[in-house]
């Protein structure tokens, strides 16, 4: 049974990217001062907090209930049915709860009671997630060719992809005995990453510059984000040097932290009976590693586009012999782009139009009513986020919205992952609604490319093109071929390490700055790569989620893709991408984007992406004059 901790928190994920200086953030104002038509309507959950205790000792006497189903899973179809329903409805319960004290919580962490309610509801959920936690090996002591004939009953049709998915991982979950000690072993297993995450970000001594402005600043790992795009190319070389030289400081024990990360994925990987690593990241959800390994060969090919644009990049900057330390600096005048919330509704409307009737009905109704917490308020969670595991309520939104472009893309990103989630449960029974990591981004940015495609029709004011244009091109630098460079050095180090390499800090130096030389052109003169940047390997953590980041790359792939054909006004293909998005986690997913039109295994979705990254290259060429 899918745990409650991976669907909350892939609820509150989101991943856009976004290029150049965001406007200065608003000043957060009191709760209270914020109209009602801007803040979302916790009550749609529970009227009260009594409201919400009721139901919580309802939650807590199903956890009891479910006790008399140990031991009986296999005793025939009504059982394993009727067992299931109440496994399935103490999770839906579970989900509206903690959605509930979630909402409370992030809109003023400050205040006594949201914080009493995330501390109740973590308690329950962790008992609510043990109480579930002898379903899945029973049903495994089933034998697969009952259990088949069961899964015919109409009693399972809500739960055949779930029974499915148990019996397709059978050959690699062991007896109960051994399940037992690698759960205990599991409680180590987030120790290489947390010590990195406690090193980075609390004992690592980073350097403090100064620019020549005569700023003082301290290179902490944001204030390096934020300076790196500096228009000073010094003070940008100097912010590279420094800041890398810092984790430089530490390779040696980040190399070692790596490396142990990389053979707990192994050590896992093995005792399970799988080929390799990167086999056993990918079932999980029934992905197949030939998606990943075609990402890095269609990505691979597509550098002379990349290359292209860097060239033009370095035109725009002024300078001939572009470096790495020069690759987020603005290429284009600073734009302001006032995007009052009230305008980006009408904005976004207009641009999910190609959607349908159907979509920006619910699109409006959604802003009406209360799906949306929009302006920052004092001691309200920062980011932004969609959380749409609640199923018998809407999906919320939580946004900091700051009246700009940054603003309003967010929001079609939110909203991407808020339709997804609303078109699943209405079209989905709960137990196959929630749809899986590989397709939720892709929902949240075909928003954004329609967005950006809305706006280039549009808009007529040069520098504001070439602000988007632009936009769209960093975007495909960073999440595409950023993305691939990562995943593919993700699988290189996995495969060494199985080969009984050590994964030395050299190695890992070694490796790195080989990828980065090859993917952004150094042999062809696109680029000069200083050997001290080999170490950006130190500064991702997210190796340390193994084999996660190549759904950064197709996803964008595949949303870039199907936006094209629906704003090129294919209904087929528009009606094929909606399919997709209520057939929620009914399929598994690559079957999920067969259905609407993609199949990642082929070169056609990497082709028409790759066109429309020609297509912004030749018109910001034309409009920079260049």
């Amino acid at each position: 049974m899918p745990g409650w901790r991976t669907k909350t928190m892939a609820c509150l994920i989101t991943s856009s990217l976004f290029l150049g200086a965001a406007a200065e953030a608003a000043k957060p104002r009191p709760r209270d001062q914020v109209p009602a038509k801007y803040k979302w309507k916790v009550e749609d959950l529970y009227k009260s907090r009594k409201e919400w205790e009721k139901d919580l000792a309802r939650l807590k006497r199903q956890v009891k209930q479910l006790e008399k189903c140990k031991g009986q899973l296999g005793r025939g179809v009504k059982r394993l049915a009727g067992c299931l329903d109440q496994g399935f409805d103490m999770l839906r319960r579970m989900y509206r709860l903690y959605g509930y004290a979630s909402r409370i919580y992030d809109q003023d962490a400050r205040q006594k009671e949201g914080q009493e309610l995330k501390s109740i509801i973590k308690k329950v959920a962790t008992d609510t997630d043990a109480a579930m936690s002898f379903i899945e090996p029973e049903i495994l002591r089933i034998p697969e060719a009952r259990l088949r004939k069961w899964m015919k009953s109409r009693l399972l049709a809500d739960y055949r992809q779930y029974l499915d998915n148990i019996i397709r991982r059978r050959k690699h979950i062991l007896p109960e005995p051994q399940e037992r000690i690698l759960a205990k072993a599991g409680q180590l297993s987030s120790v290489p990453s947390d010590t990195y995450r406690v090193l980075t970000t609390v004992n690592m001594p980073y350097p403090e510059i100064k620019l020549s402005t005569g700023e003082q600043v301290k290179l902490t790992p944001a204030m390096y984000t934020r300076y790196r795009a500096v228009d000073n190319r010094a003070d940008r070389l100097l912010v590279f040097q420094e800041f890398w030289k810092a984790h430089k400081a530490f390779r040696e024990s980040l190399a070692s932290l790596l490396a142990g990360q990389v053979n707990k994925d192994h050590f896992f990987a093995d005792v399970r009976k799988y080929r390799e690593d990167l086999e056993a990241a990918l079932d999980e959800n029934n992905v197949p590693t030939s998606i990943y390994l075609n990402m890095i060969k269609q990505v691979r090919a597509a550098r002379p586009v990349l290359w292209r644009y860097l060239r033009l990049r370095a035109k725009m900057l002024g300078i001939k012999d572009l470096g790495y330390h020069d690759l987020y600096a603005s290429i284009v005048p600073a734009v302001k782009m006032d995007v009052p919330y009230e305008s980006a509704r009408g904005i976004l409307t207009s641009a999910l139009a190609p959607l349908g009737d159907e979509y920006v009905k619910v699109l409006g109704h959604a802003f009406d009513q209360g799906w949306v917490d929009v302006y920052p308020t004092e001691g309200k969670r920062s980011g932004a986020y969609s959380d749409g595991s609640a199923y018998d309520v809407h999906p919320y939104i939580l946004l900091n919205y700051n009246d700009d472009y940054e603003s309003l893309s967010t929001l079609a990103h939110e909203f991407g992952h808020a339709m997804h989630s609303w078109l699943a449960n209405k079209n989905q029974p709960f137990p196959m609604a929630d749809y899986p990591i590989f397709v939720a981004e892709v929902a949240s940015t075909t928003n954004e490319n329609l967005l950006r495609i809305e706006l280039l029709k549009k808009e007529q004011d040069k520098n504001r093109r070439m602000f988007l244009l632009g936009q769209h091109l960093e975007n495909f630098r960073t999440t595409v071929f950023r993305q691939a460079l990562f995943a593919e050095f993700e699988l290189e180090i996995h495969r060494l390490a199985q080969k009984g390499v050590p994964l030395t800090a050299d190695k890992l130096d070694e490796l790195y700055l080989k990828l980065l030389r090859e993917y952004y052109g150094e042999a062809e003169g696109v680029i000069k790569i200083d050997p001290l940047y080999a170490v950006e390997w130190a500064y991702i953590p997210h190796f340390y989620y193994n084999f996660y980041m190549f759904q950064y790359t197709t996803s964008f792939i595949a949303a870039t893709s199907i936006a094209e054909k629906i704003a090129s006004g294919d209904t087929r293909a528009r009606d094929a991408y909606l399919g997709m998005l209520k057939a929620g986690g009914s399929k598994y997913p690559v079957q999920l984007l067969k259905m609407a039109g993609v199949d990642m295994t082929k070169s056609e979705p990497y082709s028409i992406a790759f066109e429309a990254m020609k297509k912004s290259i030749d018109e910001l060429e034309k409009l920079a004059g260049r």
